[in-house]
């Protein structure tokens, strides 16, 4: 936990049925408060046989002090590990007694309450059901005497801001942020999975499960750094892996917007530094970087440092960086070297040069000699990949599965999971069975990471010339590729799927009739439109891609394309839906008003559609037939066995679908995947252009220069 997060348990336990002391605490003025935190935070650097005549003198003639410090101490000492545990990984009962029955069923706004999922130092962590959308959240609500703090007030909305801002399938999607009566909460999606914490106590990580989870992360804080956000408490607690191989970073609840330079925190508060309230340290201490623990402002390079750390402690089991009290690690941060990693790890694994390499790149005590960007460290992990070779590829080491059978130990939740011995049994035999299924699909996860592009360069031929198992071959790894440049994760289609792509493919490449405009000619007409259409979808988190395809598929990039129903523009909105997003109707064949527009509309389906925004896909999808279409699409496939939450398994269920989906939908992500294929592999197609992606590359440098 971080500095405020153990001290904000021990607050929430030190007033709990748990604890008999009668605490005036809550009767205290924040400079007494202040003055207690102090003295707890220093007793507790302190070996435990000190403690108790450290807080005699320091709180020599101050009664209230010294009982609020004493007490508090005790409590520590009394909670020993179980306060480093990950919040969701703990028996509700154990940590709220009596409170958690009077808010079972409760509802806060449209949220209706579930089961207790844990507690920290910023609020508590609830179950619970969205009622407009029929789906299950998580709930942070933020504690009462938290709420009357100004200053965690602003950090709990800073929190929220930082993290809404974000839009990745490695980041926590949140929902909402809201207040009903006083309540002030963060609604986020429900992730079914297991810290890597829990992970590691389960038996460990393979090394190809141990890359993949770098990889995402990296992926994740580029992302977040490209925003201007950095994390500040990478650790092992707050990276999930989701038990579909997805990984998810959490909890932004110390996340800090960079300050630009030359700003400093006098000029800018939403840029305040790491010292947000006097001699407080933000961040878990293991984790910390040097600039973090000494105090100073951090960058990006921070969460570099830290995820340095997370790597080194999962590939050598142990942290580099450890000491008997918090004063002791933060001396071995500062001063001292780790061991080196490779014979640290012998013992569980080969760990090759570069990968040594890059860890020891991560974890340079200066800012300056570190690794200096996620997507540096990217590269140096996709590189280490490529150059293992096939020892990289098996699946993730059972690493869901076991996640399953660990869940089943920890969710003890309100009794809700404390079932009979035989039907625990039953599951464990179903979890057991479901491993060499599960292999076969992660192993496939990972292997169908897409490879470089068979292009005509590469193959010697245009996509005309190829045979129809070339063609195909092709369109899978290219629509694999299309997915990854969409922010989705790439999995192998299956033989409809990439038939239907080839399909629309083929109609787009057909010879054409005398008098009609090339497929060239659509392509080139993008050029002027790109570099505007990259930065308005940039500038609202949407992938560039989405942009600069949409309209060869909406309207062939006519500027000022009138459809049969009135839809106007390179996006063909409506009219009403233009104004919706103050477009006036004679300026929808204006690309400068109508870019923005658009990309806002995309954002807008992402947040309506929530964590199945994680599927660029089903975002496709509601951009044609709308976000409670796509909803309802998923509902009626709820019920069936192994499925992912995308496009591409409604396609496969088409037949159970309604007739609007089979008439229209089942083409529509189809035909973009094909427009993103051949406006990627020009060369392939006979086309006279740069690739859309590469053009809206150089426009977004030489903007920046």
């Amino acid at each position: 936990m971080s500095t405020e997060s153990w001290l904000g348990f021990l607050l929430i336990t030190h007033h709990s049925p748990l604890t008999t002391h009668n605490s005036s605490l809550t009767l205290m003025t924040p400079e007494e408060w202040q003055k207690v935190e102090a003295v707890l935070q220093a007793a507790l650097d302190r070996p435990l046989p000190e403690r108790a005549s450290y807080l005699q003198k320091a709180c020599a003639g101050e009664g209230q002090l010294l009982e609020e410090a004493t007490s508090l101490v005790g409590a520590h000492e009394a909670a020993g590990d179980f306060i480093e545990q990950p919040a969701i990984a703990l028996d509700a009962s154990v940590l709220v007694g009596s409170d958690l029955a009077d808010k079972l069923g409760h509802e806060i706004g449209p949220y209706k309450i579930v089961e207790r999922l844990g507690v920290g130092g910023m609020g508590e962590v609830y179950l619970a059901e969205d009622a407009r959308l029929d789906r299950l959240v998580a709930l942070k609500i933020l504690p009462a005497y938290f709420a009357s703090d100004d200053a965690r007030l602003r950090r709990f909305q800073r929190e929220a801001r930082a993290a809404s801002a974000l839009n990745h399938p490695n980041i926590l999607t949140i929902h909402e942020v809201g207040e009903v009566d006083g309540i002030y909460f963060i609604a986020t999606e429900f992730i079914d999975g297991l810290t890597i914490r829990q992970l590691l106590a389960n038996g460990g990580l393979s090394p190809a499960a141990i890359l993949d989870i770098a990889e995402q992360v990296a992926s994740a804080l580029a992302a977040a750094h490209a925003a201007g956000i950095v994390h500040r408490d990478i650790k092992p607690e707050n990276i999930m892996l989701r038990t579909d191989g997805l990984v998810k970073i959490l909890d932004f609840g110390i996340a800090k917007l960079m300050e630009p330079d030359g700003v400093g925190p006098d000029q800018n508060e939403a840029a305040s530094t790491v010292h947000t309230e006097a001699g407080l340290l933000l961040g878990t201490v293991n984790y910390m970087s040097p600039e973090q623990a000494r105090g100073l402002p951090v960058d990006e390079r921070t969460d570099i440092w830290s995820l340095g750390v997370v790597l080194y402690e999962m590939l050598a089991g142990r942290l580099p960086f450890s000491g008997a009290t918090r004063m002791d690690t933060i001396v071995a941060i500062l001063d001292r070297e780790p061991a080196p990693l490779a014979e640290i790890a012998k013992a569980h694994y080969h760990v090759s040069p570069l990968l040594e390499q890059a860890i020891n790149g991560c974890l340079r005590k200066e800012k300056s000699d570190r690794l200096h960007s996620a997507n540096e460290l990217l590269a140096a992990l996709k590189h280490i990949k490529e150059v293992s070779g096939p020892s990289l590829h098996p699946a993730l080491k059972n690493t869901v599965a076991d996640a399953e059978a660990l869940s089943l130990q920890t969710r003890t939740f309100s009794g809700r999971y404390a079932w009979p011995t035989v039907a625990l049994i039953l599951a464990l035999l179903v979890v057991i069975a479901g491993v060499v299924l599960y292999r076969r699909s992660a192993s496939t996860a990972i292997s169908n990471y897409p490879e470089p592009p068979i292009t005509a360069a590469a193959t010697g031929k245009l996509y005309s010339q190829m045979t129809e198992a070339e063609q195909l071959n092709f369109i899978d790894q290219q629509a694999q590729r299309i997915s990854l440049m969409m922010g989705d994760r790439p999995v192998k289609l299956d033989p409809e799927a990439l038939a239907i792509i080839r399909v629309n493919v083929d109609r787009s490449v057909r010879l054409r009739q005398p008098g009609e405009e090339s497929l060239n000619e659509i392509y080139q007409r993008a050029g002027p439109y790109v570099p505007l259409i990259a930065s308005s979808f940039a500038a609202r988190k949407v992938p560039v891609i989405i942009g600069i395809y949409l309209p060869v598929i909406e309207s062939a990039y006519r500027g000022c394309y009138q459809s049969n129903i009135g839809a106007r523009g390179l996006f063909q909105f409506l009219p009403p839906t233009a104004r919706n997003y103050g477009v006036a109707y004679e300026e929808m064949c204006n690309a400068e008003k109508m870019a923005p527009a658009a990309a806002s509309y995309i954002a807008d389906r992402m947040a309506e559609l929530g964590e199945d925004s994680e599927s660029m896909t089903l975002v496709l999808l509601s951009y044609n037939r709308g976000a409670e279409s796509v909803r309802k699409n998923l509902r009626q496939l709820r019920d069936k066995e192994n499925y992912v939450r995308n496009f591409w398994t409604l396609f496969a269920h088409r037949d159970e679908l309604d007739d609007a989906f089979r008439n229209e939908g089942a083409h529509y992500v189809p035909s973009f995947f094909a427009a993103a294929i051949i406006g990627e592999n020009p060369q392939t197609f006979g086309l006279t252009i740069t690739p859309l992606s590469k053009q809206a590359e150089l426009a977004t440098h030489q903007a920046v220069k």
